[in-house]
């Protein structure tokens, strides 16, 4: 049996998991916060029974289409599409967001000093979150912040302006991100 058929059909147990598991679950699981944060984040949208059940199908299959995320622990599925829905993301922008950024690594460290799964930079962030308190390497503690980040970028400049002002790259300069928004639009679905 090749790898690629090995990935595939563990690709496909997954998402029978996360289909099984979103059946069958009557209420998601919240976890309580270990930290604050000095704003308010943005109000989630109004998300219908069938949003909040295909949730993590859509993120299964953003990570089944990027590098280094085919093999997600469902558990990490679940915790991005509900996380997302919590900051009023679209799941399937946050699960992109976090292929590009991380490849679905939750040490991931870069060589600017981003940190886990949504490449959250301390440095650049400190003086809106305590992070003497959130520990950037949890990958909950790391996607509530990452997630916060995203969707008010999102609010203030619109989806597409928004996530491009996530990496910070190529403000000010159409060319300069490498491609950035459009790989995680691209990964998302969209256009």
């Amino acid at each position: 049996m090749t790898e690629k058929t090995k990935s595939l059909i563990a690709f496909v147990f997954m998402l029978a998991a996360m289909i099984l598991f979103a059946v069958w679950s009557a209420q998601p699981v919240e976890s309580e916060a270990t930290f604050t944060f000095r704003t308010n984040p943005p109000k989630a949208p109004k998300i219908t029974y069938s949003e909040s059940h295909n949730a993590p199908l859509e993120v299964a299959k953003v990570f089944g289409r990027a590098s280094g995320c085919q093999d997600a622990d469902p558990e990490l599925i679940e915790d991005v599409a509900r996380l997302s829905r919590r900051a009023g993301l679209e799941p399937k922008i946050a699960a992109a967001l976090i292929a590009v950024e991380s490849g679905c690594n939750p040490l991931a460290i870069s060589n600017r000093g981003a940190v886990g799964l949504t490449q959250v930079r301390p440095v650049v962030w400190k003086d809106k979150y305590d992070f003497s308190r959130t520990n950037l390497l949890n990958s909950e503690e790391n996607m509530q912040v990452g997630f916060e980040i995203l969707a008010e970028l999102i609010q203030q400049y619109g989806t597409y302006e928004g996530v491009r002002r996530y990496q910070g790259l190529g403000i000010g300069c159409e060319t300069c991100d490498g491609q950035y928004t459009e790989k995680i639009f691209r990964l998302a679905g969209r256009k």
